[in-house]
């Protein structure tokens, strides 16, 4: 892989364009198309660049089939993940979750609810989320974007006292929290199903990137973690101290969507949310494959 310093210098001599879209996160890639086999110093190349800017867009995807998407998301690690309620996934590849207010032959295929809050993918397991990958196939226009925060730059903003303070915390996260939030149709079967498969988990509050060696905040999501150890009212106010410090504008990127593209983003110390939209009136649907990060170092 190019160390950090180089992947910029690697993408030029590849012929890649890169255009950065904010300070601290945001990198648009411009020259591939992800339905392509890639060789190994590509996929070295953009890993490199996702890990140093938390996310990259690839616009343009309109022709990548789940076929194509699923093959480009497997070259960079990770196993996919494969939801639990499969009627949200596409019938011939359950690794591709739709995100939205769609509807394919009487029955709703989209969950809408998914992102309307600040998560990292998957924090709820033993093993998080590594990379997630969002292709846009249909867009309402000038609504439904997507936040991303950097947790990196975040936790090297905070004082020194509150980096004192919060020094070997850890937090919990409860899929039972988050689900009911998710999925408010869901059955009690279901729900009690899901607290039986994913009990909860404690992960570090503050994380070593594995790759960038660098500490940066692990919230998890707001719908369901909270610091643990402390009582319940200093927990959250804690909690949310954190949060509303890590969304700040300074710290993100807005992403407004246009069909085709794509974004990949590491959710190792990240957060991102997407906007509510005009479900009345427009469709908005996205694929998205959340890879496992199996190497999870802690």
């Amino acid at each position: 892989m190019p160390k950090q310093l180089e992947w910029r210098q690697a993408a030029a001599e590849r012929g890649l364009k890169i255009s950065d879209l904010a300070e601290h996160a945001g990198t648009a890639i411009e020259g591939i198309d992800l339905g392509d086999e890639h060789d190994a110093e590509i996929v070295a190349i953009l890993r490199a660049a996702c890990v140093a800017r938390t996310l990259l867009l690839f616009r343009g995807q309109q022709a990548l089939t789940p076929v194509a998407y699923l093959a480009f998301a497997r070259r960079f690690g990770g196993r996919p993940d494969l939801h639990s309620l499969r009627h949200y996934c596409l019938p011939e590849h359950h690794e591709i979750f739709v995100v939205g207010n769609v509807h394919e032959k009487q029955a709703s295929v989209g969950s809408p609810r998914v992102g309307l809050n600040w998560h990292t993918d998957h924090y709820h397991l033993p093993e998080p989320g590594l990379f997630t990958y969002l292709h846009a196939i249909e867009v309402p226009p000038g609504q439904g974007d997507t936040r991303y925060a950097n947790g990196i730059a975040a936790y090297d903003a905070l004082s020194p006292e509150l980096k004192a303070r919060i020094e070997g915390m850890r937090v919990l996260h409860s899929r039972a929290r988050l689900f009911r939030n998710l999925f408010p149709e869901a059955s009690e079967e279901e729900m009690e199903a899901e607290r039986r498969k994913i009990p909860d988990v404690i992960h570090p509050l503050v994380r070593i990137h594995p790759e960038l060696e660098r500490s940066g905040l692990y919230l998890g999501g707001e719908w369901g973690s909270i610091i643990a150890d402390l009582e319940e009212v200093e927990a959250q106010e804690l909690y949310d101290q954190l949060l509303q410090h890590m969304i700040q504008d300074r710290f993100c990127y807005r992403h407004r969507w246009q069909p085709g593209d794509v974004l990949m983003s590491d959710n190792r110390c990240s957060l991102h949310r997407a906007s509510e939209w005009d479900e009345a009136h427009y469709v908005r649907r996205l694929h998205r494959i959340i890879m496992i990060d199996d190497q999870a170092p802690y």
